[in-house]
């Protein structure tokens, strides 16, 4: 029966290699000497051609010395292939160099790559019966990378393995309707995209080749397309993977390259840019994924390497922080990054992606809030100096009455704004009937502090129970304070302070509010009767205010000279040293003024310092809807 990479019902893994030459089938135009070879069932030709036709038409900054890494891009998505892994890393990260500290017998010649590679070899040529995807990868990668230098028994070993592989995998591959829920998009991209794509570039002369680049490339764009906003924000349920789903892209770009083969329009190449360039900043400084919901990835490898495919310029924001995280990852000072200003803002936020990220600035020691509210609850990862803060769910219990609101699937954004002070976000779920939930996250651009409020309205006039609580990051040492209300976050090299505005400061003072914590999380309940409820905390982590005393209260509202109820308009005062800010949030509007500490205003939202003549410099104002 004729083998072919389309449609083959043949066990090409059972058949001796002469046998697979003779039943080979080839695409229009392949190489004659491998046709002719293949016809005569002569091994050592084949092998040559073969040899050959794995000649990289563009090397670019490749080496072939690091063979297998880029499979290990996905490792973390196949957690039963610790073994290969750990193969993998071995022979990917081995040189002829010593390492630092490090000296090699002078009696022993460095191992050339046939040598290192060969171990490998045996072991993915091994693997019998069904496909190893993570196996059939690294196949690929090693083909792709190494397989003009192998050694021609080599080579005819791992090709004939992956052929037969290939062959397998895309008999048992699922149509595209039949979607499984429970396989991670990013293996089912490298399952249904990559692995089609890359196997028809490098099986170019076999027959179905050429239908497994154009279905690969087909399925690459969609995939890429459905997947990020048109200026390169990902998809937010694409985030908390977001390495493992770059990764087939960025492999099969740089196959795409190596051999000459057209991927992307122009277009979407540039998209693909942009998503590496957004992506950059969602990896800490410590090298960890923001967002990451618990998985352990490191996205430090697949962004440098899709940096230098695009040529990123270290002096660009994107490419100065990508080298700064790698200095320190490598054990090195980061570098100082020289900020340009607002000419490239280090924040975006995007509608159709559910995901936004309030940065400061394009250093290792900026504060950030990352953001995704595609979900019933949103999820925050906050840093403060560069330092994890807060990771995880933000959550929210709410009770009118003796109902409990059942939250929607997932939250709108509102309200964006950028600019030099601060980066304000506001999220919004629409409850049942006219009740309304927006949650305020404001980020100081310049003074390290953070604004996280939840602003509950629309409320049947009743008894509302609210509770929230917020995910510290790990290695975070919780503090209550025993005379206030204050909480004090400690990890090394980061001291912060919150501040429930909204209860009273001192504990001797009854309240039937509470603010507390836990190893893992820190937790606010508020208690109100009426139409609404704000409910502020204040994070501060400036090296100056860390021991300046704290007062904060909340404030009279008037309109029209009458004094305005907490449900209906709120204003809290802050004084931490130099610091003083009023916080003032309308929760109903009439179309009037509202005063509070003598200023007046008709905006829904205010966030301002208080300066020295007591008047009011407003850092966010937000007008009513």
């Amino acid at each position: 029966m004729p083998i072919s990479l389309c449609g083959c019902g043949v066990d090409v893994s059972a058949l001796p290699g002469v046998e697979i030459l003779r039943a080979l089938t080839w695409e229009r135009g392949a190489d004659s000497t491998l046709k002719s070879a293949a016809a005569e069932g002569d091994l050592t030709g084949a092998r040559t051609a073969l040899q050959a036709a794995f000649q990289p038409q563009s090397t670019g900054r490749e080496s072939a010395l690091g063979c297998g890494s880029r499979t290990l891009w996905s490792l973390a998505a196949f957690p039963d292939e610790v073994d290969l892994g750990k193969l993998l890393t071995k022979v990917g990260g081995s040189s002829g160099k010593a390492r630092t500290g490090e000296k090699r017998a002078t009696n022993k010649a460095p191992k050339t790559l046939a040598q290192r590679v060969d171990p490998l070899i045996r072991r993915l040529a091994e693997e019998d019966g069904g496909v190893s995807v993570f196996g059939l990868v690294a196949s690929l990668d090693v083909l792709a990378l190494t397989g003009a230098r192998l050694r021609p028994e080599q080579l005819w070993k791992l090709w004939r393995h992956t052929l037969a592989q290939v062959v397998r995998q895309m008999r048992t591959m699922p149509g595209d309707d039949d979607h499984d829920p429970t396989v991670p998009a990013d293996v089912q991209l490298i399952e249904r995209d990559e692995v089609p794509f890359v196997a028809g570039v490098l099986f170019s002369d076999v027959a179905g080749a050429a239908e497994l680049v154009k279905l690969g490339r087909k399925a690459l764009a969609r995939t890429l397309t459905e997947n990020a906003d048109t200026d390169g924000t990902p998809r937010a349920e694409m985030i908390e993977r977001l390495s493992l789903w770059l990764a087939p892209l960025i492999r099969a770009t740089l196959v795409a390259r190596r051999f000459d083969v057209k991927l992307w329009t122009d277009d979407q190449e540039e998209l693909l840019r942009s998503t590496v360039e957004r992506a950059i900043p969602l990896c800490r400084p410590d090298g960890k994924a923001t967002l990451s919901n618990g998985n352990a990835l490191n996205p430090l490898p697949v962004l440098i390497a899709a940096a230098e495919m695009f040529d990123l310029p270290a002096v660009s924001p994107e490419g100065g922080y990508l080298q700064s995280v790698k200095r320190i990852a490598a054990g090195q000072p980061a570098k100082r990054v020289r900020s340009d200003g607002i000419m490239t803002m280090p924040s975006n936020q995007s509608d159709w992606a559910r995901f936004a990220l309030l940065r400061s600035d394009w250093s290792v020691q900026a504060d950030s809030v990352a953001v995704a509210h595609h979900r019933q609850l949103p999820q925050i990862d906050v840093t403060a100096a560069g330092k994890p803060l807060l990771h995880g769910d933000w959550t929210l219990d709410l009770t009118i009455g003796d109902a409990i609101v059942e939250l929607a699937s997932e939250w709108s954004c509102v309200c964006w704004q950028s600019d030099p002070d601060a980066d304000y976000i506001e999220l919004q779920m629409c409850g049942p009937g006219k009740i309304r939930v927006e949650r305020i996250i404001m980020l100081s651009r310049t003074d390290h502090f953070l604004l996280l409020a939840d602003s509950v309205s629309g409320v049947p006039s009743d008894r509302i129970e609210y509770h929230a609580t917020l995910p510290l990051a790990d290695d975070i040492l919780v503090r209550l304070d025993t005379p206030t209300r204050e909480a004090q976050l400690t990890m090394k090299g980061l001291k912060a302070r919150v501040f429930p505005l909204a209860l009273t400061q001192d504990r001797v003072l009854s309240s039937p509010h509470e603010f507390s914590a836990t190893a893992d999380r820190l937790s606010l309940k508020q208690v109100a009767q009426g139409e609404g409820l704000f409910a502020p905390v204040l994070f501060d982590w400036h090296p100056n205010r860390t021991r300046a005393d704290a007062q904060w209260r909340s404030l009279t509202v008037t309109e029209a000279g009458r004094v305005v109820t907490p449900d209906i308009a709120a204003g809290h005062r802050l004084k931490l040293g130099d610091l003083q800010l009023l916080v003032f949030r309308s929760l109903k509007d009439t179309g009037e003024s509202r005063a509070v500490l003598g200023h007046h205003t008709r905006n829904e939202t205010v966030v301002g310092r208080f300066d020295k003549t007591g008047n009011v410099d407003p850092i966010l104002m937000v007008e009513a809807t």
